[in-house]
């Protein structure tokens, strides 16, 4: 999503693409249930922020913990550096590898991420966000709610631990996740759904970063 301009129209599409690759996973999210997720979980934000109380206490969270702000910015160099990416146009012999190394090259950020200054954003005890917020969230709510998914986390830690591999299997790809103590596997995902975790992932760190820690003036 950060190589081209994408309107709320085809980001909402996006999403819900996402989620519908992720249904073998029996993911159930109000997210998924909206016709509009991405528009939906923006809106909420935004109104959340109008609230001069609660925009307040995310400046204050925000203040002395600027990794929050630099984390974020590095987050979007990274991914738009590896979308940029021209994996087709190396040679045949290594283009299976080299479009691994695109998808991978989105992938790491985004799981690393949150398991750090965003996920302590969205659910640390001292957050404004995991506190009584000033209206109705159910979409912030399923964005937290999707983000502690536990096979959401295998991944992660196996990407974290650098604990991981790509098996082909016919014509399908899978990336799969080992636990470093057993040397066993932990998760096995198609490459689509891998890619619908970042996608969705990605959604939500870009409407955060709008509506909360960098808003636009």
């Amino acid at each position: 999503m950060a190589s081209k301009h994408w309107t709320e129209k085809e980001k909402d599409k996006l999403l819900l693409k996402a989620f519908r690759d992720l249904e073998t996973r029996d993911i159930k999210s109000e997210l998924a249930k909206s016709a509009t997720p991405f528009t939906e979980l923006q809106n909420e934000c935004s109104n959340l922020m109008r609230d001069k109380d609660f925009a307040n206490s995310i400046e204050e969270y925000l203040r002395p913990r600027s990794i929050v702000r630099r984390a974020v910015k590095m987050f979007f160099t990274y991914i738009a550096m590896s979308a940029r990416a021209k994996w087709d146009d190396v040679p045949p012999a290594i283009r299976p590898v080299t479009a691994r190394g695109w998808f991978l090259g989105r992938w790491l950020p985004t799981f690393l991420i949150i398991d750090g200054p965003i996920g302590r954003f969205l659910n640390s005890p001292e957050s404004p966000l995991n506190k009584t917020l000033p209206i109705a969230s159910p979409m912030l709510d399923a964005a937290r709610n999707f983000l502690q998914n536990k096979e959401f986390y295998k991944l992660r830690n196996g990407f974290a631990h650098w604990g991981f591999d790509w098996e082909i299997v016919g014509n399908e790809s899978y990336v799969v996740a080992y636990n470093w103590e057993t040397d066993l596997p932990i998760i096995k995902l198609h490459q689509k759904e891998a890619d619908a975790f970042h996608i969705i992932t990605f959604s939500i760190i870009e409407i955060l970063n709008s509506t909360m820690i960098n808003p636009k003036l």
